[in-house]
């Protein structure tokens, strides 16, 4: 008996740790959405289509991050996979003042045009961060709600490991 009082409260104190920590890391901070005007985006770097495993993903976020100094990393998912082995197409880059800079191959531009956008802001440490799906559920939601209709382009703008932007673009 004193041993199974033991047990559950063992149990009871690494839930309530647990938990505190979860709270301690954001996991109960909602994804911030609002409405905001923006230009066109002019963004230089790889374009990436292969498996989540490859090594050449890591190689291109490695290449990029030494290009971009202290610009924004900014990735566009156009196929995002549904396991390890199944095809992931992303555009790993960052903003650019001059489109043209005399680019080698493998990099491109990609030019994103921008009047309006919905921007969802995920502040929080990055174990705790709500995956994709759930961000590009609250930004249609929202567009839903303000009658907006969305371009269909998601751009996470990484500024830190802890804070991201996600820019959904939204049509006429």
């Amino acid at each position: 008996m004193v041993k199974r009082k033991i047990i559950l409260l063992s149990i009871g104190v690494f839930l309530l740790l647990l938990s505190s920590l979860y709270v301690y890391l954001g996991g109960f901070i909602a994804i911030e959405l609002r409405q905001t005007e923006c230009s066109d985006l002019n963004l230089v770097g790889l374009n990436y289509i292969g498996i989540p495993q490859d090594e050449k993903i890591g190689e291109y976020f490695r290449e990029v991050e030494t290009a971009r100094k202290d610009k924004p990393l900014q990735t566009i998912y156009y196929i995002e996979p549904e396991g390890k082995r199944d095809t992931l197409h992303v555009f790993i880059g960052y903003e650019s003042d001059r489109i043209n800079e005399g680019l080698s191959t493998p990099w491109v531009t990609r030019s994103v045009e921008c009047q309006s956008a919905i921007v969802a802001k995920l502040e929080m440490n990055r174990f705790v961060m709500p995956g994709p799906d759930k961000t590009k559920r609250a930004i249609q939601d929202f567009a839903k709600e303000k009658g907006l209709t969305l371009k269909g382009i998601y751009i996470d703008k990484i500024i830190s490991s802890d804070h991201v932007e996600v820019w959904a673009p939204v049509g006429s």
